[in-house]
This record gives structure tokens, sequence and C-alpha cells, in this order.
């Protein structure tokens, strides 16, 4: 038996059972845990902020579980580890999107679009306001998986060199050059954008800190779009303001949503977004889709296309 925890249920409900997939619709409510203690399904479609480690108390049959999102920072690996239950998630379903977003985040930067707005704000002509070529410049993307490699390859198209930053080495062709964690900070003293898509986990907490950041040129111009944890945000904000970096721009953060009293908003040189870079219309049509796909198999007994390294947890 399938359940699935997520909305819209109709939609959901509908895509599945044109590819021929029976499962139970549960509303997102406080009963939630004792139906699907009741069902006892063998699959469980939900995500990564429902409470995973009381449903595999609950569900002895439980043997798959798709989280409809990308992150898993909140998965119980241990536990998931010791009850051999399997995990896919949408890994790479945004990553056209992501690179989108990323790609005007450098595009504003080299065109001074912000800057012009606002001068149009406050009816300024500023003579002689140039453009910067992005030919010849360096992005370093640090975390070089689906969506990494999806900046890579239009990163390309505007002449960047692009070096991509992975646990372990391998050739990826969407890079010019692939390094290390350990070779990071080598290759932060040498790049123009920096661009932060790794996953979140311990061993990634506060990735960026204060040395890192003293790599950096004052030049330099960061984008985090992973997680807000990766980021210490007092050492990137003590960074900013003994000039060590020359632009920001934040989608993510440690706690969200950002309160309306925090030091990002007001700060130049921060563009804050609202976790949008990953955010699609059509999201959970795709996921569903996606579930399809590594569901199949799942009951093949092969590896997922999306399937979670319960391990190195992600």
């Amino acid at each position: 038996m399938i359940v699935g925890i997520v909305n819209p249920v109709e939609e959901i409900a509908s895509k599945l059972k044109s590819s021929g997939i029976d499962f139970v619709s549960l509303l997102r409510s406080d009963n939630n845990k004792k139906e699907v203690k009741d069902l006892n399904p063998d699959v469980i479609i939900c995500r990564n902020r429902d409470d995973i480690s009381q449903f595999i108390d609950d569900c002895p049959n439980l043997k798959f579980i798709f989280i409809v999102e990308v992150g898993l920072e909140r998965l119980p690996f241990e536990k998931l580890i010791r009850h051999n239950v399997r995990v896919a998630n949408t890994s790479g379903i945004s990553s056209d999107v992501m690179s989108n977003y990323v790609m005007a985040c450098i595009l504003d930067h080299a065109t001074h679009l912000q800057e012009d707005y606002e001068n149009k704000q406050r009816h300024i002509w500023k003579k002689y306001q140039c453009t910067n070529s992005l030919k010849g410049k360096t992005l370093l993307v640090v975390g070089a998986g689906r969506t990494g490699s999806a900046i890579a390859k239009k990163a390309k198209a505007f002449g960047l060199k692009t070096i991509g930053i992975v646990r372990n080495r391998r050739q990826i062709d969407s890079f010019d050059e692939v390094g290390t964690l350990q070779e990071m900070d080598a290759f932060l003293s040498m790049s123009d954008y920096v661009v932060c898509v790794m996953p979140l986990t311990p061993a990634t907490h506060h990735l960026f800190d204060k040395k890192r950041f003293s790599k950096m040129r004052p030049n330099t111009v960061f984008i985090n779009i992973s997680r807000g944890g990766l980021v210490n945000e007092q050492d990137l904000l003590e960074t900013i303001e003994r000039q060590g970096i020359e632009k920001v721009y934040l989608d993510v953060f440690e706690v969200e949503p950002l309160s309306d009293s925090h030091t990002f908003w007001d700060n130049p040189k921060i563009i804050v977004t609202p976790h949008q870079s990953g955010r699609l219309i059509d999201y959970m049509d795709r996921a569903m889709s996606l579930f399809i796909k590594n569901y199949k198999a799942f009951c093949k007994g092969d590896k997922m296309p999306n399937e979670v390294n319960l391990e190195q947890r992600y």
C-alpha cells in the first residue's frame, strides 16, 4: 500500500492512477500519525518535515519513503538504515530554474541592474554607467551535482570558466576543472563568482565561515541557493563590513522566514530573496512523475534514479 501525505490530493491521485498506481491520500492534519499507523503502508510519500521517525516506528511494513523535496537534513538517517527503509527525493527537479536564478544574479551584478533600478527610483541618470563582460571570469560552483552542472552549462555560454567542487573527485563534462572540498580554499582565491549548491549535512554545516570568506577576493560575488545552514551568517556580515566581498545574493537562511528586523534587509551589498530559486508552479506534478520512475525501479529491486545515499546523507 502507498500512502501520500501531500497536497493537492486530487491532482496527485489522478496522476498516479493514470499510471496504474493506487494509493491512499491523507490530508495534512493532526490525525495523520494514527491514520498512517492503522494503514501500515509499504510506501509513504511525504515531506522532509514530517515525523518520519514515528512513521518508521508505527509501520513495520514500511520499505520506501519518497520525499517530495530536495532537502534531507531532518531525516533520521541512522534509523532508516537500521530498519532497511530506502529513500528517494526530488533531487534535480528544479535544476533548470535554479540555474536560471544563479545566472540572473550573475547578470544582475555584471550589468548593474539593481543599481540602475535604485537610481530610477531617485531619478538619477548615472553618466557612463558600464556593463562588465563575463568572458574570462571564473565561476566556482560548490556542489557539482545536477543543479551545479546546469549552472556550469549556462555559465559557459557567457564565456565563464567553470570550476566544480565535489566530495570525491571525478570528471564532469560541464566543468573546465573539478576539485574536492579539501582543495576548495585554493579555488576561492581565484574565483569571481562563488555559488553554494552543496547539500547540508553535519559535515557541511557552516562550510562558509570566516576562514573561507577570508580566502575570497574583495571583488568576489557570493550566491547561496542551497541551505542557510551552510553559511555562518555572522561571519558573512563581518566579511562584508570589512569590504571582503563585493556582493551577496541569498535565497536561503538559517532561520526562515527572515525576521523583518534582520540586518540583511538593509545591507546594500546583500540581495535577499524568499527561498524562491527552486520553486516551480507545477512542482508537485513533476514530483509525482519522479515518484513514478523511482517507484517502478523500487518494485523491480533496482537502484532508484533519485535514491538517497543514507550513509552519506544526500
